[in-house]
């Protein structure tokens, strides 16, 4: 088979010197295939990295789901708050839901048994941002009548509120 010579493609006024020439032969692609067994030894490690840090991020989602309820439950609370009638029943509902909270976060043998003083102080340790007044008003809210709990103001009530809220975020309890 006669093939044409690569001087037809060139232009009609290319000098007779550089008409012979052809073009180079291109390299081959190179390979995206590592060559090493370094590179491999470094894909299974960062395939080990993602697989852990998944885990860790789902247990650490499980582990965390009781604040998750007790922030839904909170803001249920917060909802009965705005209603009159339901306003002293709801904030009794408060210390209820921190105890049950600090129950799931703690080991119940200290936890359990802890009231007054001690409560607050474990409240605080445990990153909580309850005051004097706040830890009153949790106290007064667990254990005053009706009547009492109805004189409480709604920036004091707002306080609780935030503190509580605050608390179930950022509490942690050394086990």
């Amino acid at each position: 088979m006669n093939a044409l010579p690569l001087t037809s493609l060139a232009p009609a006024d290319t000098p007779a010197a550089l008409k012979p020439l052809q073009e180079l032969a291109l390299p081959e692609a190179v390979s995206w295939v590592p060559q090493t067994i370094g590179w491999a030894a470094v894909a299974v490690l960062l395939i080990v990295a993602v697989l852990w840090a998944g885990w860790m991020a789902w247990h650490r989602y499980k582990r965390a789901r009781y604040r998750r309820v007790a922030l839904a439950e909170l803001a249920e609370i917060e909802v009965a708050l705005s209603d009159a009638q339901r306003r002293s029943v709801a904030l009794a509902a408060i210390p209820s839901l921190i105890k049950r909270t600090s129950l799931a976060a703690a080991p119940r043998a200290r936890v359990a048994a802890l009231t007054g003083d001690e409560w607050l102080a474990f409240l605080k340790r445990t990153r909580g941002r309850f005051d004097e007044r706040s830890g009153a008003l949790l106290t007064l809210v667990s254990y005053a009548p009706a009547e009492q709990i109805a004189s409480i103001t709604p920036l004091e009530v707002e306080t609780l509120v935030s503190a509580t809220r605050d608390w179930i975020q950022r509490h942690h309890v050394e086990i």
